[in-house]
């Protein structure tokens, strides 16, 4: 029953789809208010909104400012959807409440900061961490910063506690690791100056280029890189050296193949990779008029009509000279 449900309530969506890419000037009302109907006719269960997604296409409606009636009635299957999925998980099943809980096989004792500076120790499931990684749980002063700065800030001192032990030894305290978080947090800051969008897309980029630069994060570790020029630093400068070299080794085949006399520059090489040596190298179709000389290429292009021959355009590669005939 539930699969047919399902299938029906997919085929509605298709067509509320194809609706909402017309654009609003062209929707049809009538007929997304008859789909609107059948949906909420429909017995749909959490399980068919979860494997249908039906709720995103249907949200969209809810702004359609031109035929209230049509807004109103996408707001009221949306509310109801989600009465229907907060029913379902404030109510557990009664096989759920049968089930016996397991314990987890392994725990670990793991530290945590109280509101008064001491530390408590908690019981919960073992948690793998890279060897490399220092366990270090979050100082209290990190606690008064808002939701995005605190993320920020674990995010942080997640990537940079990965160059905290080389060669399996502690290189950094913890109080150094943290210093270095929040000081290259408040750099963030201050970059975006109270602007959302300009805070988080330059925390990710700079945790982007951190986790993948180990020479970088070694030296904001170290303080040799400071971290008010971290946030000034370009992409190209950011990046690992060996990705910087790649990029110089690309911009300068780039820019040599755009040289007019790149065939020229680089005559030996092209007919060290043809096979041209030998009495080969003095053959040649054209001899050039100035110096006399047969090491001269040539190319055709067609430069007039169809019915027209090609045109041939020879460059003596002795002197220079060009000529076409």
């Amino acid at each position: 029953m539930s699969r047919l449900v399902a299938d029906t309530v997919m085929e509605l969506k298709t067509a509320l789809s194809k609706e909402y890419e017309k654009g609003e000037e062209n929707w049809d009302s009538d007929r997304c208010m008859d789909v609107l109907k059948q949906l909420e006719a429909q017995p749909i269960t959490l399980k068919v909104l979860s494997d249908t997604l039906v709720g995103t296409i249907v949200s969209k409606f809810k702004s359609a400012e031109k035929v209230p009636d049509l807004a109103s009635e996408a707001k009221n299957l949306v509310k109801k959807w989600k009465k229907l999925a907060k029913s379902a998980t404030t109510t557990e099943s009664p096989k759920q409440a049968a089930r016996p809980k397991v314990t987890p096989p392994q725990t670990e004792m793991r530290p945590t900061l109280t509101k008064n500076g001491s530390t408590s120790k908690i019981t919960g499931p073992a948690i793998k961490r890279p060897s490399n990684v220092i366990s270090i749980a979050m100082p209290e002063e990190w606690t008064k910063l808002p939701n995005l700065r605190q993320n920020i800030c674990k995010k942080l001192l997640e990537i940079l506690s990965m160059s905290a032990k080389k060669n399996g030894q502690e290189k950094f305290s913890r109080d150094d690791i943290i210093s270095k978080v929040t000081a290259v947090e408040a750099a963030i800051e201050s970059y975006g100056k109270g602007d959302r969008a300009i805070y988080g897309e330059k925390a990710r980029q700079l945790s982007f280029n951190l986790k993948k630069n180990g020479e970088l994060r070694w030296a904001v570790l170290q303080g040799t890189m400071e971290t008010d020029k971290l946030t000034t630093l370009s992409p190209d400068e950011l990046c690992s050296q060996e990705l910087q070299r790649e990029r110089e080794a690309e911009a300068l085949r780039l820019q040599e193949s755009r040289r007019l006399d790149w065939e020229q520059a680089n005559e030996t090489k092209i007919n060290e990779m043809c096979g041209i040596k030998g009495d080969l190298l003095k053959a040649s179709l054209f001899t050039c008029g100035r110096c006399k000389s047969t090491k001269t290429t040539s190319t055709q292009k067609q430069t007039r009509s169809a019915d027209e021959p090609m045109t041939v355009f020879v460059l003596c590669t002795n002197c220079g000279k060009r000529w076409k005939c």
